[in-house]
Formats: C-alpha cells, structure tokens, sequence
C-alpha cells in the first residue's frame, strides 16, 4: 500500500530539540511500512498513491509509545479504588485475576488496543500473563508491541524465566518485526536474586530487553534496602541486570544516587504520572532525572489504576507535576515530554528507526484533528499540544503503513463484538469474585 497523506502540519518529531517543529502545508508519503518522504508539499517529490488522505486541519505526528502497561486489566477497571498499593493487589487484583483464561484475555486485549489506537497509540510495551494470547491479539490488530512474561519467583526454582525465554524464541520479530519480546522480571519483592540474576543473563544473551518494576512505592524501595542493604536499582546492577537494556517502571523513590545510576547504565525510567497519583505511590523526580541526562519516557500502567489508557493524560500531568513540585515553571520542555511519549520509548523498545516521521522510518504515525475549541486559538501551538490536546482529537491511526483506526472506525478489531463480550466477561468476574469473598 502506498499513501500519500496531503495539506497537513506536520510534527516530524523530536529526539534533543529544545522545541517542537511544526511544518505547515506539508505532504507525508508512506510506501509499504516505511516513510518515503516527509515536508514541504512544495518539495515533495511525484508519488503514485493507492490512497489518498486529505488532512487538511489536520496534524500528522508520530505516533504515542505507551512504555509501561498491562493491557488485559482492561476488564479490571476501576477494581480496587482508593486502596494502598498491597491492598489494592491482595485484597482485590490477585484475586480477580485468579479467573483469567485465555478468551477473556483476548478480549481483554482486544479493548485494551482499541482505546490505545483511538488515542493514537501506535506502540506498547506490555508485562502480564498469558502472553501468547497477547501476542496473538496484537499479530491480528496491527499494532505494534514489546511484550514481556511477567516472572515470579518464590523459591528460587525460576520456573516462569522458561515461560518467558520460549516466548521470545517462538515470537520475537515477528509479523514484520512488529512484535518484540522482553525478558520481564515483576520486580525486586516478588522475585529471587537466582531468577533476577538468571533473568539478566537470558536477556543479555539474547538482546532482549528487560522489563521491571522498580521503586514503585516508598515500602517496595525502604523494604528493598531493609532486605537487600540497598536500593532496588543498586540491588538489579548487583544482579547483572543494568548491564541489560533496563525499562525501569516507576521509579518514583528513587534517590540521587539511583538516578545518578540510571544516567551511567542508559537506563530508560517509563514514567506512570497518573497510576502514581491514584495509588499514592508518590510524583517521580522527573525534572531532577532529566537534568541528570536519564531517558525519560511514559506509560499509562494498567487500567486498573488508571482507569484509562489515554497516554494524552500523562503527558499534560509529566511537566505539571514537575512544576508544582520544583515551584519552577522552566522544568520538563514541551519538547522533552513529547519526546518522552515518542522517540525515547521507541529505542527502549529497540527499535532505531521509528518515533520521527522522516524518510527510511517506520510509518507509524497519527492525525489530530486541530480545528476544535480547545485547539484554538492556535498561536503557540507547541504549548497546546501538550497542555490543550485531547486524546479524542485523534481521527486516524497507522502502524506499519496500514491505517487501523480512522474516524470511529477500526479497521482490525471487531469492536462491537469486543465491547459486548467485555462487559459480559467483567460481570461475570465481578460475579464470581462477591461469591467468594462476600
């Protein structure tokens, strides 16, 4: 398929741009998966097109990375609010999620995908269970992933890291190197330093990425030291897991030395604003991170504790958290947020050539409609962009090249059926769950 996409602004992206680029009256060209070219349409060169895409009043962007999350919660919605972290997890979430099988993580998924690609999610970076019920989802959809075994360990036995080494033999680049596996380690307190240390070997061996939960929460860091003598993040370097490609979610406690840490070994923090707020984790030193020269990118974490998957909500909260508590309105650039949900978590997924529309990269980009009240007027565009945009203002979605969602319609999902059988599958859960626990 090749398409041409006319009369747009066009957000090439940003990588260490203090500002936002924004070319107006532009022409973006996609031949196959790739981007043929990408500018001024006065500079654009022929084109035979099997479609057209007139987006006038439009800008085309690259798309969203949700860096950390895990999309079957879906169907755990709103589970469990205004709980501590270790009631929220043991009184309701493990308990819910004892019920799983795989067609209700399909249709988990399937919901999960379809609100990501109506906010222009192209990308995500997923830790859960069942994942080759995942994997299957997303080969279908289009979308693109890096999809992670969540391990535990209790006894030292490692018995999940076979789980999550067969998943990347049977999956890893596949669907055009749409997918990715990551090797995915739950976190320090849910694990043995045999399966963490085991875990970094198999990632490092086979240039997987590794995925870890790290610093969520004032008692996982306190209780890490208190256990271990250091930090949860000094304790996975002490493990041999730094010298891995780390995506470290959260990182909320994280102390000068951690971020310090973070710097040297290019460890890339996925940043939760929203999931921190609601479960009282904390507001991560993201101004302090950044100034260090740490990657900082975003994630929405499960909708359990979100309640949404709008990566649009976690980049107005990233810079406005940052400035409310430095009492500094200079910190966290719109250029580094929209990096942040662009370009930093596409080389934490591994890959080198998407988050930028630019001539060679993957063709995964969005259009957002900018002729609406809250877009206008539209004089520093930069600043509403990232203050003022709306996740609904998204009208189109590609991955690869191929359009999935496009003005209310998805092109890959049954959204219908997924709906229904969503709030079919949630009650039957919620049902069971009252059965047994009153």
């Amino acid at each position: 398929m090749r398409t041409r996409i006319t009369n747009c602004t066009l957000i090439p992206g940003v990588e260490t741009e203090e500002h936002i680029p924004f070319i107006p009256n532009a022409e973006v060209q996609v031949d196959g998966s790739l981007i043929a070219y990408a500018g001024p349409a006065d500079h654009a060169p022929a084109f035979a097109a099997d479609q057209v895409i007139d987006a006038t009043d439009r800008i085309c962007m690259p798309g969203l990375i949700n860096l950390h999350t895990h999309t079957p919660m879906t169907l755990l919605r709103s589970a469990g609010a205004d709980l501590t972290l270790d009631d929220w997890l043991n009184q309701v979430i493990f308990k819910l999620e004892a019920q799983w099988d795989h067609s209700l993580i399909r249709t988990a998924t399937d919901l999960g995908c379809m609100e990501m690609l109506r906010f222009g999610t192209t990308s995500f970076c997923d830790m859960y269970m069942y994942t080759d019920t995942i994997v299957k989802s997303v080969q279908e959809n289009g979308m693109r992933a890096l999809i992670g075994y969540g391990l535990i360990d209790t006894d030292g036995s490692c018995k999940d890291l076979e789980i999550g080494i067969q998943l990347a033999r049977d999956w890893n680049h596949c669907c055009n190197d749409r997918i990715r596996i990551a090797i995915a380690p739950h976190a320090e307190y849910t694990s043995t330093p045999e399966l963490m240390k085991a875990a970094a070997k198999a990632a490092i061996e086979m240039k997987l990425p590794f995925h870890v939960h790290v610093s969520e929460t004032m008692a996982e860091h306190e209780g890490c030291i208190a256990r271990r003598g250091m930090t949860p993040l000094k304790y996975l370097e002490s493990c041999g897991a730094l010298k891995a490609g780390v995506i470290a979610a959260h990182c909320v406690w994280f102390s000068d030395e951690d971020i310090k840490l973070a710097q040297q070994y290019g460890v890339t923090i996925a940043h939760n604003p929203v999931s921190n707020l609601k479960l009282a984790s904390g507001i991560a030193p993201v101004a302090a991170m950044l100034k260090q020269g740490c990657k900082v990118a975003l994630g929405t974490d499960g909708v359990a504790s979100n309640d949404n998957l709008n990566l649009w909500e976690e980049i107005k909260l990233m810079p406005l958290l940052q400035k409310g508590a430095t009492l500094d309105p200079t910190v966290v650039t719109p250029a580094q947020t929209l990096a942040a949900a662009t370009s930093v978590g596409a080389k934490a997924m591994g890959f080198e050539n998407l988050g930028l529309i630019k001539e060679g990269y993957i063709a995964d980009l969005i259009l957002i409609n900018s002729k609406t009240p809250h877009m206008t007027p539209s004089i520093h565009l930069e600043s509403n962009l990232i203050y003022a945009l709306q996740g609904s203002d998204v009208t189109l979605t590609m991955v690869d090249g191929k359009v999935l969602y496009r003005d209310g319609e998805y092109l890959t999902i049954d959204a219908e059926k997924t709906l229904r059988e969503a709030k079919t599958g949630a009650e039957d859960m919620y049902r069971r769950y009252h059965e047994l626990n009153g």
